[in-house]
């Protein structure tokens, strides 16, 4: 889309010659997807260099402060049809559709120059709400992080971590969600993402449909409906999941339920919800069959329920260390 903030960067950096090869590869491969895109870049690059003619000198390369300059400038000035010069020279873009496409992409453009909003939960998860009235659940040691003109031009954001969005609908501006390989869009829904580190991002949808695709690959998005999953990974397009994991927002709902799985799937769940280690000793032990729901779940309770039921004998071996025997 015109307003990815990151494309705007790579289009600042190749204006001041701060790119890199990387970068100019990235930004040569955005342009050649649609003649939109490189209408939008010659238009902010052509108007960048009068907005440098207008300072009668060519801006230091210093993309920030730049940008700021040419903000303050743009603003401060009487709307007029816009003019760009091109190549030595000028041309009017008349055609009503590019018009709104370069004022469009010019005033999200500017938006790089204000401060972001960082919201994080740290041990305990948290709920946010976000300038729309999209709701977060941000689970512990997790980072969200959005344009402070949020919601005004755009409703991007980026995701570390895990949460939950229950996301307001805006027909106009669609909710976009950044988490490590992925991109997920969409209008008004519920759903779940996980992106941890290099592990492969994890899309759970309650309500709603959303549009999910790899953000550094050219490649159709997944589109999915409620009570789908799908996963991304860096190279990969993403892929649709058989089935749907009742514990993906365990952490939210303080509730995990077990229907006939192995006893290491309960025990991966655990270690997710209580951020514990638990050892199987003996292999044959994660084979065997479990089922129990637990709200409000304790760890002490749950391993003594677990212990009975499955006549294990379940020893920590130190703080959050726990081994499993027979």
């Amino acid at each position: 889309m015109l307003s990815n903030e990151h494309m705007d960067t790579l289009i600042a950096r190749d204006i001041e010659g701060t790119i890199s090869g990387a970068e100019k590869q990235e930004l040569a491969g955005w342009l050649q997807e649609d003649p939109s895109n490189q209408a939008y870049y010659d238009a902010l690059k052509d108007t960048w260099h009068l907005a440098a003619d207008a300072w009668n000198e060519m801006p230091e390369p210093d993309t920030a402060a730049n940008w700021e300059r040419f903000s303050q400038k743009i603003e401060t000035a009487a709307p007029a049809p816009l003019k760009v010069a091109h190549r030595g020279r000028s041309k009017w873009l008349a055609a009503a559709g590019v018009a709104a496409i370069i004022a469009t992409g010019i005033t999200i453009f500017f938006n790089r120059s204000d401060k972001n909003v960082t919201l994080a939960a740290t041990t305990e998860k948290q709920l946010f709400t976000l300038p729309d009235g999209s709701k977060v659940y941000l689970n512990r040691n997790s980072t969200l992080q959005y344009n402070e003109r949020f919601a005004q031009n755009n409703r991007d954001i980026t995701l570390q971590g895990e949460a939950f969005f229950d996301v307001a609908p805006n027909e106009t501006h669609p909710f976009i969600v950044h988490a490590g390989a992925s991109q997920t869009e969409v209008l008004g829904t519920s759903f779940g993402i996980k992106a941890y580190g290099e592990e492969p991002v994890r899309l759970n949808v309650v309500t709603g449909k959303v549009a999910f695709s790899n953000a550094h690959r050219k490649s159709d998005a997944l589109v999915l409906t409620a009570g789908h999953a799908a996963t991304v990974q860096a190279d990969n397009d993403p892929k649709a999941e058989t089935g749907t994991d009742p514990n993906f927002t365990s952490w939210k709902d303080d509730r995990l339920v077990f229907q006939h799985v192995p006893l290491s799937a309960t025990f991966e769940a655990m270690e997710d919800y209580f951020g514990i280690t638990i050892k199987v000793d003996d292999p044959s032990l994660a084979n065997l069959d479990y089922m129990g729901t637990f709200d409000q779940p304790d760890v002490d309770s749950m391993f003594k329920v677990i212990a009975a039921s499955t006549n294990v004998k379940i020893v920590e071996e130190s703080k959050g260390v726990y081994s499993v025997r027979k």
